[in-house]
């Protein structure tokens, strides 16, 4: 039973980081909200201070960390402290080369400064992706399994892109673990007792869904074969399936190929044997009775 309270244990943790979810983006999120009211209402050396003590940070989520740059990066404009909002925004776009400004009031200043920025294309951040296609001895369903070694703070998500056989690209987003790394499985389609073939990369993506990494491309996927399962191919081996007979046809041949014609035929023949046997053993005259012979008066 030990294997069910292992499968419950997991259940109950990934239960929980899925429900906790949700409330640590809540949290960070919360997070913003004393420094966007410090831009709102001008008080634009506290927000900056503020940025700062935030970004120092290193639990912040790529969402959280870019939304701070980006408040930073707001408040040094309008605190006319353009060499430091050029820093700022070198560094928010090197991590999310898509990012685009959330602050439908900004001002002209703030968003030629991020138009600006955002052309002139500062390089992106290496982000390192680790993975090892995995080597199948049975048919199950594999597990590919992913972790970030350089700039893990500037990707939002991690995603699997993979093929089977002659089915269409599908897409998902994979688990991320309490340790950093990266997980997710590929069904098994298709007859068991045939082995298939996938193809499949991983990329991972910024907050604006910019690829900033992959392992494996669309024209060049990184592949792995499911086998067959092994069981079933030796209860029932290809070259000893049965071959089923064709069945007589019923009727619309011809009648000579019948038994019962010649069984008809045979019977009419010896009748007329035993029919000629009996007439040929009485007189041409009128056959002798027991009873002798009686003259009639003329």
């Amino acid at each position: 039973m030990s294997w069910l309270r292992n499968s419950l244990s997991t259940l109950v943790l990934a239960l929980a980081l899925t429900s906790m979810s949700p409330l640590v983006a809540s949290a960070q999120s919360d997070a913003l909200s004393p420094i966007r009211e410090q831009v709102l209402y001008a008080n634009y050396p506290e927000a900056i201070a503020n940025a700062n003590t935030l970004l120092a940070r290193t639990d912040l989520s790529a969402e959280t960390r870019n939304g701070a740059l980006e408040l930073l990066a707001t408040a040094q404009v309008a605190n006319r402290d353009t060499a430091g909002a050029t820093q700022t925004l070198r560094r928010l776009y090197s991590r999310d080369p898509g990012h685009r400004l959330s602050d439908p009031d900004a001002s002209p200043p703030v968003i030629s400064a991020f138009a600006r920025a955002r052309e002139a294309r500062p390089t992106p951040v290496i982000v390192g992706v680790l993975h090892q296609p995995p080597t199948l001895i049975r048919r199950e369903s594999p597990s590919i399994e992913a972790s970030l070694t350089t700039n893990a703070d500037a990707v939002e998500e991690v995603r699997l892109v993979y093929r089977q056989g002659a089915e269409g690209w599908s897409r998902v987003v994979m688990n991320r673990r309490p340790d950093g790394t990266y997980s997710a499985r590929i069904p098994v389609i298709g007859a068991a007792d045939q082995a298939i073939d996938v193809v499949y990369y991983i990329i991972a993506t910024a907050p604006s869904d910019a690829e900033l990494a992959h392992r494996g491309t669309e024209g060049d996927p990184l592949a792995l074969r499911i086998p067959a399962d092994t069981q079933l191919a030796r209860i029932m081996p290809q070259d000893q399936v049965p071959i089923p007979t064709t069945p007589p046809p019923q009727g619309g041949g011809s009648v000579a190929e019948e038994w019962w014609f010649w069984t008809l035929i045979v019977a009419v023949v010896a009748g007329g044997v035993v029919t000629g046997v009996v007439l040929g053993t009485q007189d041409n005259g009128i056959p002798q009775g027991t009873l002798g012979t009686v003259t009639l008066m003329r």
